[in-house]
């Protein structure tokens, strides 16, 4: 089941800023949705959540060797 949520319940269970998420959908990297008759943009939380990446890969810098797992 896809999981939908406005931009605004998105960014506070995120913790970013509204505008992000609005340069995002303007920028094409989200699609927006929105339902017939009411106002709220809804976001495609697993989308969101496929366009996040990692700025550096912080796995390589870590030898799991090392710790007790």
């Amino acid at each position: 089941m896809t999981n939908y949520q406005t931009i605004q319940k998105l960014a506070s269970d995120v913790g970013i800023d509204e505008s992000y998420i609005r340069a995002m959908i303007r920028n094409d990297d989200l699609t927006a949705y929105k339902k017939d008759g009411y106002k709220r943009i809804f976001i495609n939380v697993d989308e969101f959540n496929e366009t996040i990446k990692p700025v550096n890969s912080v796995d390589e810098k870590i030898n799991l060797d090392d710790y007790l797992v």
